[in-house]
């Protein structure tokens, strides 16, 4: 899975971390915590290599991203590394003129080519895994927060990653859809998804870590 070895991270003058060891354990949930500001959604954007990082090393095999390649080498190793992991952003990103099917079948036909009727019975098993199933002809502006962002999670599982990354799944969610969440959550763990998920929360993180990550 994803590896971090002597990874450090500065983001305007300030050294967010230095020398991160991380190794994201295959079939675990690995959650990081601490305070607002002390580079949780950095650490899980280094990840996914959609920030670069100033020293050490990014790899999950065998791609290897060391710090300070040339630009185009970058872009290239950190395309293919994405290609293997599935990102659930805390704004969900959904796009708004298409249909949740649309939105969960659009990076199966578009990025790996796959043929209409195959993405759409693999998005309706994804969501009916989280709990989508009757929302599938609906578009986002009628969905909930705790919808959208279960949603988001079935889109991000449409191309088979081996590794789910969660930037702060629950943060904007009232009770009740921050429960439907976690439950989707749980589910994955259960199933040995490999996920990462970045929480402020404290009682989040202690229902859903199989590995946890404090950082301060």
């Amino acid at each position: 899975m994803i590896r971090l070895r002597g990874v450090t991270k500065r983001y305007d003058g300030r050294v967010l971390f230095a020398g991160l060891d991380l190794d994201l354990v295959p079939g675990r949930t690995t959650v990081v915590t601490g305070p607002s500001g002390c580079g949780k959604s950095t650490l899980l954007r280094l990840c996914n290599q959609l920030e670069r990082h100033d020293e050490g090393a990014v790899s999950l095999a065998p791609i290897e991203i060391p710090a300070g390649l040339p630009h185009a080498a970058w872009q290239r190793r950190a395309a293919e590394l994405r290609r293997r992991t599935g990102m659930v952003f805390q704004g969900y990103h959904l796009f708004p003129h298409l249909s949740v099917l649309a939105n969960v079948t659009l990076a199966p036909r578009v990025v790996q080519g796959a043929a209409r009727a195959v993405a759409e019975a693999k998005a309706r098993q994804l969501l009916e895994l989280v709990g989508m199933a009757a929302a599938a002809d609906r578009f986002p502006a009628r969905l909930s927060g705790g919808e959208s962002q279960r949603v988001a999670i079935a889109r991000a599982l449409a191309t088979e990653p081996e590794v789910l990354l969660l930037d702060e799944p629950t943060s904007a969610l009232d009770p009740a859809s921050t429960a439907d969440v976690v439950a989707v959550i749980s589910d994955l763990r259960r199933r040995g998804v490999t996920q990462m998920l970045v929480t402020h929360d404290p009682q989040l993180a202690k229902a859903l870590a199989d590995e946890l990550v404090q950082l301060g």
